[in-house]
């Protein structure tokens, strides 16, 4: 699906109107983040971060209520992706209608010490942090970290600041949970520094939207390093795992989403879960694809948000970590990833690490490193066209994308599919606080069930093959006209 824009236009709206209302938070936080900000973060009832917006505020200021929109990854206000890639990296990247901006890209693991270990896949995103701190190019890392859940604070893991290797290498490994930025960026701003901060698409592209407003945080974030992500859950993602378990809801004390399970293939990797039960602390291990909600493709506790994403690869991050989700890689269970590396200074870290035999990289070509997140890219290009098409069917307002509204190019079947996904994403966030009310997780099973048998059949009937074939020439001929239109 080529990028390209629209005409979406909404410009005289609130972002309490537009954004919150709609459902399109996905809570990162960056409108909170800006100076004396009206917005303040906190966990909804569904276990998602979301914005609150004082609109007393906002209408006794303009000028604030123009800040917060356009520091926005979801709202119409700011620059889109390519506008700000190419800004950064234009120059000296080519650029691919996928993967974006690139000036090398790679398939690999850390050689050196227990990085791979320790890492959910290949060990580079630590790896690269590490390096940044200790050839002093930065003098801090903001990352997430594990965090010892309270009354007061139910979090597992938020972000946190690290200035030693020692506390990077704690805040490795990938965390399918909720986080916000505002907390870590008041660190920013009250302690000079230099600062490389990591996270998932949209944080970045807020990070880059504040750094556009804010003087203090353009001066001090020196690198915004990217991970490819799927799509951001609840905490309930974890509640789920953890219950099956036989921890219940709020008895959780730590998560690990991505144990490696030796030899097994990379993707099946296994979850380890430590929390009270029946009042004493306990730990369980399980391959994840044993536990119900285990497949992603599911969308369990997904963020609204994220349907409405078209950015898998962090386009605007220096560099970006990936699982190298590709069928040479997957039967190796110590992990390896991709990489996406934008800027010139962590290509010259890369390469002397490779000279020195520090990590162990291949080259990949930006079609081989989109082909390894298939399901991602076709999930936020084509299957997003036409939730972006439904959207406005029902003259609903949502996010202005590059991605242009289409149905011509999905088949019946297709489309059955991205209504069903919409539907079981939405489900699964009111069928947990059943159960939770319950106290019976099978509630939670007994709903998901009928629109998961429904979501499982369409992936059981095939057209024929004469139609199969023409469907392919229609969407290939489709992608071909759209290309000429897409921008850079």
């Amino acid at each position: 699906m080529a990028i390209t824009s629209d005409t979406h236009k909404n410009d005289s709206l609130s972002l309490h109107e537009t954004v919150i209302n709609g459902g399109f938070c996905v809570g990162c936080g960056a409108c909170a983040g800006i100076n004396n900000s009206p917005a303040k973060m906190h966990l909804n009832q569904y276990g998602q971060f979301q914005a609150y917006i004082d609109e007393t505020l906002i209408n006794q200021d303009s000028a604030t209520h123009s800040l917060v929109k356009s520091v926005c990854p979801f709202s119409d206000e700011g620059l889109n992706e390519d506008q700000i890639a190419q800004e950064l990296f234009g120059r000296h990247c080519e650029y691919h209608n996928k993967i974006g901006y690139h000036l090398a890209t790679y398939a690999g693991f850390v050689s050196e010490r227990d990085f791979r270990k320790r890492g959910s896949s290949g060990g580079l995103g630590t790896w690269i942090v590490s390096n940044l701190l200790s050839e002093g190019l930065v003098d801090g890392i903001l990352h997430v970290h594990q965090n010892h859940p309270s009354n007061d604070d139910p979090r597992l893991f938020k972000y946190q600041l690290s200035t030693t290797t020692n506390q990077v290498q704690k805040g490795s490994k990938s965390r399918y949970y909720p986080i916000e930025l505002s907390e870590v960026l008041q660190i920013v701003r009250t302690r000079p520094g230099r600062y490389a901060i990591v996270g998932i698409p949209c944080f970045i592209k807020a990070i880059r939207l504040l750094m556009k407003q804010d003087a203090i945080l353009a001066s001090r974030i020196k690198f915004c390093v990217g991970l490819v992500c799927g799509h951001l859950k609840s905490l309930r993602f974890a509640e789920m795992f953890a219950w099956q378990c036989g921890i219940e809801p709020g008895q959780l004390v730590t998560f690990d989403f991505r144990k490696k399970l030796l030899d097994s293939p990379a993707n099946k990797y296994g979850i380890e879960v430590t929390g009270m039960k029946n009042g004493h602390l306990v730990t369980c291990s399980s391959p994840v694809r044993k536990l119900y909600g285990h497949n992603w493709g599911w969308g369990f506790f997904k963020y609204k948000a994220c349907d409405y994403c078209d950015d898998v690869v962090a386009e605007t991050a220096d560099v970006v970590v990936g699982d190298a989700w590709l069928p040479q890689y997957l039967q190796d269970s110590q992990g390896t990833n991709v990489l996406i590396v934008r800027h010139p200074t962590i290509h010259n870290l890369i390469k002397q690490a490779i000279d020195l035999g520090k990590v162990s990289l291949s080259h990949l070509s930006a079609d081989e490193i989109a082909n390894s997140q298939t399901s991602g890219f076709n999930h936020r290009r084509e299957g997003l066209a036409y939730r972006l098409y439904l959207a406005d069917q029902q003259r609903e307002w949502r996010p202005r994308k590059r991605v242009q509204p289409d149905s011509n190019h999905l088949s019946q079947n297709q489309k059955k599919r991205q209504i069903k996904r919409l539907a079981i994403a939405e489900k699964s966030h009111f069928a947990f606080n059943d159960a939770i009310s319950t106290g019976k997780f099978s509630v939670f099973v007994q709903q998901m069930n009928p629109l998961i048998q429904k979501y499982q059949e369409l992936y059981g009937r095939r057209q024929p093959l004469w139609k199969r074939i023409a469907r392919g020439v229609k969407r290939y001929l489709h992608l071909a006209k759209s290309g000429k239109n897409s921008h850079h």
